[in-house]
């Protein structure tokens, strides 16, 4: 019972904190019931002050009034300011005597009030005989002269009597409210004294307490930090408001690889390591967590956070790093105070996974790119692995000689960005996923280093390990067809077949995207001149791939929405190749998507430029060329990053051709490559 109520070894203690409590409201309610009497005795004065002022100007309106009335003059101002001064006075004689009423107010302070009842009564005794002749006056709209000749013998005669007891009256209250302001001040000193000295010791107690139990708490906090310091797993407590607790594992910060301080809200710190969606997962379970109807094991299937991927922040070099989350409710009184957090580095299992998952995908591929190796025209597969085989390894002799400005280092990756993108779509046209898969992932590695301008010869680290990746897929699709050419040899074939073979190709990756992408397209041709040179047919392997998945994913509406346009919900793409009037061969390729947005295209310019908005219409569509330009909100397999329509660019320059863009608001778009070749 003791330990309940909170005496035991404290009673010392809560009796002097009660005892001080007790002085504190016993000097509150005193100083209350000394204000009380201080705005008496305010009073008192003021009303012993105002009487002597009032007699001094009854005297004189009577004085005027006689004049005016021994002159015919008019005796409104005179006889207003007599009522005046009579009223107050008897108003203010009133009020002294009743604040008078109380005894108490004077003898608690060693004061007899009847001196000031005295000289309260010789004051009204004088007062009297005025006032009798007074009130004829006042009452009367129009005195008479002896009525009011009476009334100034009275008043002069008893003025100066009547001023010096009301001088009297007002020492007299004067002199008791400072005895009684002496006495109230001495007992509020004593009463303050007791609660100083009340004061000193509590704290004596209470420091005497707080030292034997810092010697505890700190005895148990070394223990802790002991454990906090040693362990490698993350530990941490989250409160029911979401910020962390004060204390967390050494480990904690390295794992999340930012700084982490108690205090930090956790959601907030889960939204800078996760990617949005994974983030928004996050907090709904921490929301799940803290409900206490709801069970953790029924959760453990829903757990957002389980080998989650987190990210450095930016400017920072950490590696990629998985970690894995368990949180564990605690409990007080049927309410979840907290969650106990513990974090684990799974990294190394999370990859081993992934290579495993990796190698039986690479076997799977590699399956079926030999397949497909099987259904498309060797031409078109040999001249795309004998030209990926001499880019890359060129690729791959320039990160060897690269120098050491970081100039050097940033021209190369983005070189390396322009290939990769081209070994992607060209790959991706061919149907020769893992190729295109493999070069995705390089890309990955190289978006980062594309922003930083401060490269070192460390960071290409990565990308000569993606490489080699890239060049081993090549590398093996080129030696079985070669061992595939040399048993059944590659026959020549026309121009003619390889567009067609080409076509093919493009039309099988506008429904692979298409269909990534859940929507429904489909790509028509209009061939009137087959006769391509060679070195066009290889220009076209490398720019249409990249239009075609250009006019898939920002131009094709989803099938709703083109629908609500009133267009069919299949989009269509259409290529046509042929001569223009001046003969020189001209390829179109053209969808009836949602156009291009003008306005949408100079916001994002403004990004980049200051003077976006005096650019014309033709100069802003010239900017979706720029490397630095993407209008996509996400990075995907297939957009996002500001290459593709750049490799065009790129690739049609190189070739000396020309490109031209047309476009219509939820109309269509148009590319048109025209070459140097005449009919």
């Amino acid at each position: 019972m003791k330990k309940t109520l909170g005496m035991g070894k404290y009673r010392d203690l809560l009796f002097a904190i009660l005892l001080f409590i007790i002085l504190d409201i016993g000097i509150l309610l005193f100083n209350f019931f000394a204000s009380t009497q201080l705005e008496r005795d305010a009073s008192r004065i003021n009303s012993a002050g105002e009487l002597r002022m009032l007699t001094q100007q009854i005297t004189k309106s009577l004085l005027t009034l006689q004049m005016e009335k021994g002159s015919q003059m008019p005796i409104q101002s005179s006889m207003a300011q007599l009522g005046q001064g009579h009223a107050g006075f008897v108003k203010s004689l009133a009020a002294i005597k009743g604040s008078m009423g109380q005894d108490i107010e004077f003898t608690a302070f060693g004061l007899n009030p009847d001196d000031l009842r005295e000289a309260t009564r010789k004051l009204e005794k004088e007062w009297g005989p005025l006032d009798e002749a007074l009130r004829p006056v006042i009452v009367a709209l129009e005195p008479g002269t002896e009525e009011v000749e009476i009334a100034v013998n009275k008043a002069v005669a008893r003025n100066i009597r009547l001023m010096a007891l009301c001088d009297d009256l007002a020492r007299g209250i004067e002199s008791a409210a400072n005895t009684k302001t002496y006495r109230m001040r001495q007992i509020q000193v004593l009463a303050i004294v007791l609660a100083l000295i009340n004061f000193v010791y509590i704290v004596f107690k209470f420091l005497r307490r707080l030292n034997a139990s810092d010697q505890v708490a700190e005895s148990a906090r070394r223990e802790t930090e002991d454990i906090l310091n040693t362990v490698t797993e993350g530990l941490l407590l989250v409160r029911a408001d979401g910020k962390l607790g004060g204390q967390f594992s050494a480990s904690v910060p390295k794992l999340f690889m930012r700084p982490v301080r108690p205090g930090d809200d956790f959601r907030s710190l889960l939204d800078g390591m996760l990617s949005p969606d994974r983030a928004s997962e996050a907090r709904s379970y921490l929301d799940l967590m803290f409900d206490p109807k709801v069970k953790p094991a029924l959760l453990s299937q829903l757990d957002p956070l389980r080998d989650v991927e987190v990210t450095a922040p930016a400017g920072s070099r950490g590696s990629r790093k998985f970690l894995s989350f368990q949180m564990t409710q605690v409990r007080e009184e049927g309410v979840v105070k907290e969650l106990l957090v513990t974090v684990f580095d799974v990294t190394q299992k999370v990859l081993l996974e992934r290579e495993l998952v990796a190698t039986q995908e690479a076997a799977r591929s590699d399956v079926e790119d030999l397949i497909r190796v099987l259904e498309h025209e060797p031409v078109l597969l040999q001249d795309f692995l004998v030209g990926a085989r001499a880019r890359l390894a060129d690729l791959n002799q320039a990160m060897r000689e690269v120098g050491r400005r970081p100039q050097a280092y940033l021209e190369l990756v983005q070189e390396a960005a322009r290939l990769v993108h081209s070994i992607k779509g060209e790959g991706a046209a061919l149907s020769l996923m893992a190729v295109s898969r493999q070069a995705h992932l390089m890309e990955n590695t190289l978006a980062p280093l594309l922003r930083r301008p401060d490269l070192s010869g460390e960071d290409l680290i990565p990308v000569v390990l993606e490489l080699s990746r890239v060049q081993e897929q090549v590398e093996r699709l080129y030696r079985v067809f070669e061992r595939m050419g040399k048993l059944a040899g590659t026959e020549a074939i026309e121009g003619p077949r390889v567009v067609e073979a080409m076509i093919e190709n493009l039309r099988s990756l506008a429904q692979r995207v298409a269909e990534s992408l859940s929507k429904e397209v489909r790509l028509t041709t209009h061939i009137a001149d087959a006769s391509i040179p060679q070195e066009i047919t290889h220009v076209l392997r490398e720019a249409l791939p990249q239009l075609i998945r250009n006019a898939v994913v920002h131009g094709i509406e989803m099938p709703a929405e083109r629908v609500g346009f009133g267009k069919p919900a299949m989009g269509e793409l259409r290529l046509e190749i042929g001569r223009g009037h001046d003969g020189r061969l001209q390829v179109t390729l053209s969808d009836d998507g949602r156009g291009i947005e003008v306005p949408a295209v100079r916001q994002r310019v403004a990004q980049l430029r200051p003077d976006a908005a005096s650019l014309t219409d033709s100069q802003l569509l010239g900017f979706i060329f720029d490397q630095n330009f993407s209008t996509a909100t996400e990075v995907t397999e297939h957009a996002g990053r500001g290459v593709g329509l750049a490799l065009v660019r790129q690739i049609v320059e190189k070739a000396g051709a020309k490109l031209r863009v047309m476009t219509q608001p939820r109309s269509y778009t148009r590319f048109i490559l025209q070459f140097g070749t005449a009919a």
